[in-house]
């Protein structure tokens, strides 16, 4: 089935999910050209162009090869699978939970690993801390 304008299809809606979702470390989301120029980095060869990427974010493109969707999973830090749930293919997050996003993230990697051992006690103090810190920064309260 072919993406239109107004709807792009599963592909491009979880793709577009991951582009508004992981971003680099303190900074805004990435372009085409910087996940381009990443992907094509790390394989040491031209594996997709940024106008492919494009193409894929908009659904003008909905067939991407095996190697362009491992090579996009890789860069977000997602699994290929993320892209293929048809279950839950209006919801883009299904497969790659808000967990798998955050990680994404090294700081909050760091955060998780430090406080791996506390008490019951202390974490529910630092969960109580990164609630208020959530709150002073107008996020979302985090649904559990």
């Amino acid at each position: 089935m072919s993406a239109t304008p107004s709807d792009p299809g599963p592909l491009a809606r979880r793709l577009e999910h991951l582009f508004q979702t992981v971003h680099p470390k303190g900074g805004k989301p990435y372009t085409n050209v910087e996940v381009a120029e990443a992907i094509n980095a790390a394989a040491g060869e031209k594996v997709i162009s940024q106008a492919y990427v494009w193409q894929l974010r908009k659904g003008i493109k909905d067939n991407p090869t095996k190697r362009h969707l491992a090579a996009l999973a890789a860069f977000f830090g997602v699994s290929v699978l993320y892209f293929f749930d048809d279950e839950d293919a209006d919801n883009p997050t299904a497969p790659a939970t808000k967990l798998d996003l955050a990680l994404k993230d090294d700081a909050v990697k760091d955060v998780a690993l430090r406080a791996a051992g506390l008490s019951d006690e202390t974490l529910k103090t630092i969960q109580d801390m990164i609630d208020r810190a959530r709150t002073l920064e107008g996020l979302p309260a985090v649904e559990q």
